[in-house]
């Protein structure tokens, strides 16, 4: 799975936040809010609230890239148009 982030400051660091997911970090470095990133989103694809939850949940493959400053493009029928 390919997602995106952005990174902010903080007066305490770094801030790294997934575009797709509500799952942000703080850090030091941008390096270190990258790990912490991936660490947060791998921890919030497996998480399961359950009564009887598995004993283990698989670990899906996580790949991070920079989100890119430009508005979405359209991505089916029901989405307006980016430039409106």
């Amino acid at each position: 799975m390919k997602y995106t982030y952005r990174f902010g400051e903080d007066p305490e660091g770094i801030v790294a936040t997934c575009v797709e997911l509500p799952v942000s970090v703080l850090a030091p470095t941008e390096s270190e809010a990258l790990v912490a990133l991936h660490r947060a989103i791998c921890e919030h694809l497996t998480h399961v609230e359950a009564v009887a939850p598995p004993t283990s949940v698989p670990v899906p493959s996580v790949q991070l890239a920079p989100a890119s400053n430009e508005p979405p493009e359209p991505q089916g029928p029901g989405d307006s148009p980016a430039a409106e």
